[in-house]
């Protein structure tokens, strides 16, 4: 594993490792809240991202005791004129997440509030600690939430409680509606999104780059569509390149047995 030079001060870390980027909040004395500088630092990572030809799979973790407690109130709130470009920024940061070509892991060691919340939403793929916590606490400050695409994953009405009420969840309700995918010790977290990275990177790029592109396509259609979407999708694959060396592998596996 080779670690690129630290980023804005330690505010971010970035570590590659083959085909595997991963990305780490590194202001644990602050809860790893997102300073505008760390949002800028995050957008920038993943810009590169989106166009490195070698990279596979994105994960994003946390220094410390947590993943993210949110935006970093200090440098973000307030009556100024910059307030509401402050909040464009980190929009632009989700959405980048959102509609990256490579799948992003959320690995998330603990505390997942407000904006830290939105962070993990915005992930394709999210594994925590037992300990982890998650709400949407903006209501609590007089804000709404980013209902979307989070009533995608956990249906309307949980999405509509979560962000009305403020109500922090432990993992395993997370885990119960549908939030987390899995729940590892704090010990082999990092271990195992780096197995469930290593497993995806290990998959036909262009299949799986249209797999995240298909799913996020997928929210938006009615089922006609959707249907029509999806059989166009297989189609073009059928005709790739990379599913003919695929086949071509699986057919010699099969006459090896």
């Amino acid at each position: 594993m080779r670690r690129l030079s630290p980023l804005d001060d330690c505010m971010l870390l970035s570590v590659r490792d083959d085909k595997i980027l991963i990305l780490t909040l590194n202001r644990p004395d602050k809860r790893n809240a997102l300073h505008p500088d760390l949002v800028q630092a995050l957008h920038r990572e993943l810009e590169a991202a989106a166009y490195d030809e070698a990279l596979q799979v994105v994960i994003i973790t946390g220094a410390g005791k947590a993943f993210c407690a949110g935006l970093d109130l200090e440098h973000t709130l307030g009556k100024t004129s910059q307030q509401g470009s402050k909040f464009g920024i980190v929009f632009d940061f989700f959405h980048r997440i959102y509609t990256l070509p490579q799948p992003v892991i959320a690995a998330i060691n603990g505390a997942a509030i407000a904006g830290g919340f939105d962070l993990a939403q915005f992930c394709d793929l999210r594994l925590c600690v037992p300990n982890a916590l998650f709400s949407q606490a903006e209501i609590n400050l007089g804000l709404t939430q980013m209902m979307f695409p989070l009533y995608k994953s956990i249906g309307i009405a949980r999405a509509k409680e979560l962000a009305m009420t403020g109500a922090v969840i432990d993992a395993a309700e997370a885990y119960r509606i549908g939030f987390i995918n899995h729940i590892y010790p704090n010990e082999s977290l990092m271990d195992e999104a780096l197995t469930l990275a290593r497993t995806l990177a290990d998959k036909p790029r262009e299949a799986l780059f249209e797999t995240k592109r298909l799913s996020r396509e997928l929210l938006e259609m009615n089922y006609d569509t959707a249907i029509e979407r999806q059989l166009r999708a297989i189609q073009e694959r059928l005709q790739s390149d990379e599913h003919a060396q695929a086949l071509a592998a699986y057919k010699t596996r099969l006459k090896q047995k």
